[in-house]
């Protein structure tokens, strides 16, 4: 009977490894290391059985966590629509979350947010107001609100390729640059969904340079 509670284990450990969603992971962990507990424990191996019983706090603390995290957030009423329309990649706790580290600014006109050559050191989103996006002081476009700012040196690494200036008072919240690469180190599933984010926010800006050519 003992040697079904091993395979059962074993098992489900398999499908953990298998499976894309942490939630699910750490679910089955849960309940494979509890099996491990009981098998190791009536086979007399308690130094195994111990270790198991910590992994199994350990993961299920985890499971705990992530559900709070997904639990459902309310967005304020200013903030829905704004969501909606760009950052649905993300849940909405992982935005509320992500966007209340942001910064609230307000830029004067002439303002530059990023210079060509120089590693931007924020990430900004536009609230309101316009920018000029310009290189070798040849006007390639302008973007109003709803864009990101200086997104493409934080997915490449390199330098900014265009400058950037506000042509009047904008309103933006901004990510300092380092703290954004340190979110990538420490959470990538959460970085692959603002990568998206990012991504669609590119290719509207591709379609925007078009339609201006």
């Amino acid at each position: 009977m003992l040697i079904y509670f091993a395979n059962l284990a074993y098992f489900l450990t398999l499908l953990a490894f298998i499976t894309r969603d942490i939630l699910h992971l750490r679910s089955l962990l849960v309940c494979a290391q509890i099996i491990v507990v009981i098998y190791t424990w009536k086979s007399g191996v308690h130094v195994i059985s111990a270790w198991n019983l910590v992994f199994v706090c350990i993961n299920a603390y985890m499971v705990v966590k992530i559900l709070r995290e997904r639990r459902a957030v309310t967005l304020p009423a200013d903030l829905q629509a704004l969501y909606e329309r760009h950052f649905a990649a993300l849940s909405p706790p992982e935005f509320l979350r992500w966007w209340r580290q942001g910064q609230r600014d307000t830029l004067p006109s002439g303002e530059r947010l990023a210079r060509a050559g120089e590693h931007p050191a924020w990430l900004f989103f536009i609230l309101g107001g316009n920018v000029r996006v310009s290189r070798n002081h040849a006007n390639v476009f302008e973007l109003p609100a709803g864009y990101f700012v200086a997104e493409m040196s934080l997915l490449t690494g390199d330098v900014a390729n265009a400058d950037v200036v506000a042509l009047d008072s904008v309103d933006v919240v901004r990510w300092p640059t380092n703290a954004l690469q340190e979110l990538r180190q420490r959470n990538p599933s959460l970085w692959t969904k603002i990568q998206s984010v990012i991504g669609h926010d590119l290719v509207e800006k591709l379609q925007r340079g078009e339609k201006r050519g």
